[in-house]
């Protein structure tokens, strides 16, 4: 099967937390415990941190959060991925760097320390964040195994899977016409996304699913399910 590694953003709402308790006193560190939220399935329960975001005080690019990590990546002892991202609660947007794959929350701080250290402008906390709703826009490199017509399943997280839409339309309208596809869905439950990644000189819109033990027959019934609300099963 072809595989891709493609540039691209991903949308989606998020409750965040503060972690004030083990940051840099008065800086913000945000913490998603509901990565998944549509979905409610049974999924295991650790006490790794899953996504952390690192808020900055300027609102940094892709590239440069790329920079800072590379250079994070040189003195940090510990492996972890980078992501640049934008949250927006209420009417206001910050850029962070949103870190996966760290084991221990006792590194969250020194990360955050080296990030410092290497010019990374740490915002202050000016309230607090307790179980709050965010839009959140994530600018990554996906990594897509092509399964089938207008489909994907991610090549690290086999639970995730996307399938191409043919209309880009904006983030409110795109949460609506969910809600009104697992209205009429019978089926398991899942999680989704609005994204885009960019392949042969142009951008190709895709909705990301989240389901434990995703396979290629449950996310075809999606995508014909999405693309035609009103017939699903």
């Amino acid at each position: 099967m072809q595989k891709f590694e493609l540039f691209g953003c991903l949308n989606k709402v998020e409750n965040l937390w503060c972690l004030e308790k083990i940051a840099i006193p008065n800086t913000c560190i945000l913490e998603s415990f509901d990565v998944f939220p549509g979905y409610y399935g049974d999924s295991p329960q650790d006490i790794k941190p899953k996504f952390v975001y690192i808020v900055a005080d300027e609102l940094y690019n892709f590239e440069q959060i790329l920079r800072f990590a590379g250079k994070v990546r040189k003195i940090f002892p510990h492996d972890f991925n980078a992501a640049h991202a934008e949250i927006t609660v209420g009417n206001k947007t910050c850029s962070a760097v949103r870190i996966t794959g760290i084991e221990e929350y006792s590194e969250i701080k020194k990360l955050q320390e080296e990030f410092k250290n290497c010019g990374f402008a740490l915002k202050k906390k000016v309230r607090d964040i307790e179980n709050t709703e965010a839009l959140i826009k994530i600018t990554k490199i996906f990594k897509l195994e092509a399964v089938g017509d207008d489909m994907f399943i991610d090549s690290i997280l086999s639970d995730i899977g996307y399938f191409i839409v043919y209309n880009d339309i904006p983030w409110e309208q795109f949460a609506s016409k969910v809600k009104m596809f697992k209205s009429s869905w019978t089926g398991a439950s899942f999680d989704a996304a609005k994204c885009f990644v960019v392949k042969d000189n142009g951008i190709m819109d895709m909705v990301r699913i989240f389901r434990k033990g995703l396979n290629i027959e449950f996310l075809e019934k999606l995508k014909n399910c999405y693309n035609n609300i009103g017939s699903c099963k």
